[in-house]
């Protein structure tokens, strides 16, 4: 008797698991495929993604299709997430024009019949609503604190009436003796230079920043270009963000090294230049967060030597020239 109700046990067992392994293979299909889009016959058919070969009549989704409204450039589309190609893949996404779709039904439970819907029932794609159309009178501005590696520390040594000073650098400072690592505060008001370029991607305009280094707070005043890549944002395209890159050459001003703005020498001449490739990513649909990494070479002069009258007027600051790694990040309206 004993016997016989293990060996029932087992076989209930066993039936149990051949129910749970069907019906987890029926929930993995019903996973897979849900959607069948049907598509009309056309001189210019669909191709396949995973197969080039195959021009398709048909496919099918694990998603419901999304609608894309029609825009002044293009008919409304739907838009038809395909079976992943192979294991780990991504699915490929199809656009299909609205005049191209014969049918599409509903096939996920298989004791049903296929349930055909319309258009009008899909959902429409979530689109970006980015406009780089810029703020107040500029067409781009930006505010963007910087973060610049100088390389190796550069200390300075000044005569004195009762010999010679040496200022030693550091890492993160703003006394004369210098710093490797140097930060600031960066404005940019760029306006479109449609004469030369009609599709707005390019502008220019000015940079104006508060940089406190060297024992001064200097304030870079220069021309800044931009160029950025996707300037406007296909309306139902899903990729709001850009890439671009920048230029820009200036003079940096201050009221505490008494340097004349204008040297009588390249080495003596205040200067800054370099530029950069970044990244702008939507916030919302006025204003991007935008990180760059660039370029910058800077010429500044040092607090001016007080003792020596042999030294000419000319030379008695003497001047830092650095290159810069700058990392420049913030907000782009």
């Amino acid at each position: 008797m004993t016997k016989q109700i293990q060996i029932k046990t087992k076989l209930l067992l066993l039936l149990i698991l051949v129910i749970t392994s069907f019906l987890a293979s029926c929930s993995s299909h019903k996973e897979m495929i849900q959607w069948n889009v049907e598509l009309k016959e056309s001189n210019m058919p669909i191709t396949d993604r995973c197969n080039p070969n195959n021009k398709l009549t048909s496919i099918k989704s694990p998603e419901k299709p999304k609608l894309i409204p029609e825009t002044e450039a293009r008919e409304a589309r739907i838009q038809v997430q395909g079976v992943p190609c192979s294991k780990n893949e991504e699915p490929p996404l199809y656009d299909i024009p609205v005049n191209r779709v014969k049918r599409i039904t509903y096939v996920s439970d298989p004791l049903e019949p296929p349930m055909a819907i319309s258009i009008n029932d899909l959902l429409p794609l979530e689109g970006c609503c980015r406009v780089r159309d810029g703020w107040f009178i500029f067409d781009k501005f930006e505010i963007k604190g910087s973060l610049g590696y100088r390389g190796g520390k550069d200390s300075i040594e000044y005569s004195t009436p009762g010999g010679r000073e040496m200022y030693r650098s550091s890492l993160f400072g703003t006394d004369r003796g210098g710093s490797s690592l140097v930060f600031g505060l960066e404005f940019d008001g760029l306006w479109n230079l449609t004469f030369l370029d009609k599709t707005k991607r390019l502008q220019a305009g000015f940079i104006l920043g508060i940089l406190p280094v060297d024992e001064a707070m200097f304030i870079p005043l220069g021309l800044n270009v931009r160029y950025t890549f996707n300037q406007f944002p296909p309306k139902y395209s899903g990729n709001c963000n850009s890439w671009y890159f920048y230029g820009n050459i200036g003079i940096p001003f201050d009221f505490q090294s008494g340097a004349p703005m204008f040297g009588n020498s390249r080495k003596f001449q205040r200067l800054f230049a370099g530029g950069g490739l970044g990244y702008d990513i939507a916030l919302s649909c006025k204003m991007d967060l935008s990180i760059d990494l660039g370029y910058r070479y800077m010429n500044l002069p040092l607090p001016e030597i007080t003792c020596c009258p042999n030294v000419p007027s000319g030379e008695r600051n003497p001047f830092r020239s650095s290159n810069v790694l700058l990392l420049r990040f913030g907000l782009t309206f």
